[in-house]
């Protein structure tokens, strides 16, 4: 992975890193145990749907208070917080008797989720040695995608082991609460590391705390002589930057904002825009199209993201040897390849009690489509959005401006996750052609608007 000369920078970037496995356990722990809350607690269809998206709309108002908070009291505190909240919603979840108990965990859980998202990349991104930034940067994706794997896993064994979701374990809780119950042992695993993570070398020298910025560095590798110009440039770059770190700083000519602040906020809503929470909706009926049973789901979500997984693997090895735009575009030729041949195939399908209709030529197409559309997001857009974010802007504006970001990337989401179901009443093949649209425009923004970031000094 990296030298071992960055061996502390890189453990310290994977412990603030586990926030992720945080966010992508409670992905895959909401979906398998849904099943089990809706049967419990009796919910119906449409409480359901607001279970599920509630906690994104948690994740955007976390997200946005997180940049403020974190500019006064550090990225540290604001990763504790994170746990905590987390840990408290997911024991909420546990606990939860009836709709509304459950919708006041799940919005906590989002809250913690977004000040999580918002910090902890640009934690990874300040701690990092400038020549490995990019691989360390990945981090936070890799462990969201390992942290649904492992939630997966855990969830299909808790539900093994009791016969359903609703079917009850030990002392009577019923499955679906055993796997939020293991959850909140990973977020006390989470509170634990984040109370041993240094600050970081920005934050001290803002701070005033320039022997302690001077050690940090040290500890980071690259030497005494490595951390002494390290040191220098993050004192320069600061006295240029100025001393306003607030929501203010953010204000400009454009529309209103400094036109950085757009850049970050069209990158990070067009991560959501091209469609990756949904692209996969419609998997199980191309899995069954090919051969696939239903009671195979497990085996072809283990596939699903473990692909991911190994798309975050590649982007490790390539991020700093490749520029960010580079990846970007190439990754939006893809995405809009995939999607428009989504948009023909389902476009051409034909209508089925259960869903589209496909043969099973055009279903191995469409599912090669989703295939090769995992890669190419989990390789580019996925991780490198995060990674960019923290490298577009100065250090008076970074924390701030990063989280508003944060915020518009999970009101995207929400927007995507919400307007679905209404696109695809209108037919499938409109709904990933509005999707292919939205990725050609993401290409466009790649191409006209985005700085390459990759040899930037973050001071």
């Amino acid at each position: 992975m990296a030298d071992s000369k960055y061996r502390s920078a890189t453990l310290i970037a994977a412990g603030a890193a586990v926030g992720g496995l945080l966010a992508g356990g409670d992905t895959s722990t909401l979906n398998g145990g849904i099943v089990g809350i809706r049967t419990t607690l009796e919910l119906e269809s449409g409480s359901v749907g607001f279970v599920t998206a509630i906690s994104l709309l948690g994740a955007a108002a976390g997200a946005w208070f997180a940049g403020p908070l974190a500019s006064r009291y550090g990225r540290g505190r604001i990763m504790l917080g994170a746990g905590i909240l987390i840990g408290l919603g997911w024991l909420g979840v546990t606990l939860a008797g009836g709709v509304l108990p459950l919708v006041l965990a799940r919005v906590v859980v989002g809250l913690g989720l977004g000040a999580a998202s918002a910090v902890v990349p640009g934690y990874i991104s300040e701690v990092a040695p400038t020549a490995i930034r990019g691989r360390l940067g990945t981090f936070w994706q890799i462990s969201i995608v390992l942290g649904q794997l492992i939630a997966l896993i855990v969830s299909y064994l808790l539900t093994l082991w009791a016969g359903s979701e609703a079917a009850p374990l030990f002392f009577g809780a019923a499955a679906w609460r055993w796997m939020f119950g293991v959850a909140v042992l990973a977020a006390l695993a989470y509170i634990v590391i984040t109370l041993r993570l240094p600050r970081t070398p920005p934050e001290l020298v803002r701070e005033g705390d320039v022997q302690g910025a001077q050690e940090v560095l040290t500890r980071l590798g690259g030497g005494e002589g490595a951390s002494r110009e390290r040191l220098a440039e993050i004192q320069q770059g600061q006295a240029d930057a100025g001393g306003e770190r607030s929501l203010a700083a953010l204000r400009g000519p454009a529309l209103g904002l400094r036109p950085i602040v757009w850049t970050g906020i069209g990158l990070a809503a067009f991560q959501q825009l091209v469609g990756i929470q949904i692209v996969k909706v419609y998997s199980n009926t191309l899995w069954q199209a090919v051969g696939f049973s239903t009671d195979q789901a497990f085996l072809t979500s283990i596939l699903t993201v473990g692909l991911s997984v190994v798309a975050a693997l590649i982007a490790i090895g390539i991020i700093d040897r490749v520029g960010r735009r580079t990846m970007l575009g190439v990754g939006g030729v893809f995405l809009v390849i995939t999607l428009g041949t989504l948009a023909v195939v389902f476009g051409n399908a034909g209508d089925g009690a259960e869903g589209p209709v496909l043969t099973q030529g055009s279903a191995i197409i469409a599912l090669s489509a989703v295939g090769v559309y995992s890669l190419a997001f989990g390789i580019t857009w996925g991780p490198v959005m995060w990674v960019m974010l923290n490298e577009l802007f100065a250090s008076n504006l970074r924390t701030t401006a990063v989280a508003v970001c944060t915020a518009v990337n999970w009101i995207m989401n929400w927007a995507v996750v919400r307007t679905f179901p209404s696109l695809a009443d209108l037919g499938l093949g409109l709904a990933y052609g509005v999707y292919t649209v939205f990725a050609v425009l993401a290409l466009l923004f790649v191409w006209r608007t985005l700085p390459e970031t990759r040899d930037r000094s973050l001071a």
